[in-house]
């Protein structure tokens, strides 16, 4: 299960990044998905806090373990499906601003992956992982395939999310009649 918990702690971090980077694609997917609050969550500081946050959390797990950061990382998890679902019947199609980018549709992937890693986090909460330096001290060469990996698990997530809905849009397009 730390491997999973990894994947989702790189992933949130690489989410965060993009948030950080670039918060616009996230405040115009805020204001597609008609977010209750969404005059403070829709403006570039708070985008931007949000994406520290989430480095943050990615860290604390990666970099501490335990069942304080495994709770941080399903809370945002659970509040990245709720927004996705939101998303999914408000604004079916737009783009998820996920990680920084406008090229990134929302999709049943989104519920999918969020809901996954949410409940990952959920059940390290009551089984408490180590952080990476523990398991690969502790695991030697094994810690250090099982990272490795964690970011390739992290790296198909990011594509289910991204790339596999856009993909499957072109298709839909290349595949209606004419």
């Amino acid at each position: 299960m730390v491997g999973l918990l990894w994947a989702a702690a790189v992933i949130l971090g690489v989410a965060g990044g993009g948030k950080l980077i670039r918060p616009g694609p996230t405040i115009q997917a805020i204001r597609a998905a008609d977010v209750p609050g969404e005059f403070f969550f829709a403006s570039k500081f708070a985008v931007r806090i949000l994406g520290l946050v989430e480095i943050g959390i990615a860290i604390a797990v990666l970099g501490g373990g335990g069942a304080v950061p495994a709770a941080l990382l399903s809370v945002s998890y659970l509040a990245l499906t709720v927004v996705a679902w939101r998303m999914i019947r408000v604004a079916p199609g737009q783009d998820c601003g996920c990680f920084g980018s406008s090229s990134e549709p929302i999709s049943r992937w989104h519920l999918i992956v969020n809901g996954a890693f949410c409940g990952v986090g959920a059940a390290a909460v009551f089984w408490p992982q180590p952080s990476v330096f523990d398991e690969v001290g502790q695991a030697g060469a094994q810690g250090i395939l099982l990272l490795g990996l964690a970011f390739l698990l992290a790296w198909l997530c990011y594509f289910l999310m991204s790339a596999l809905p856009a993909l499957m849009n072109l298709r839909a397009k290349v595949a209606a009649p004419r």
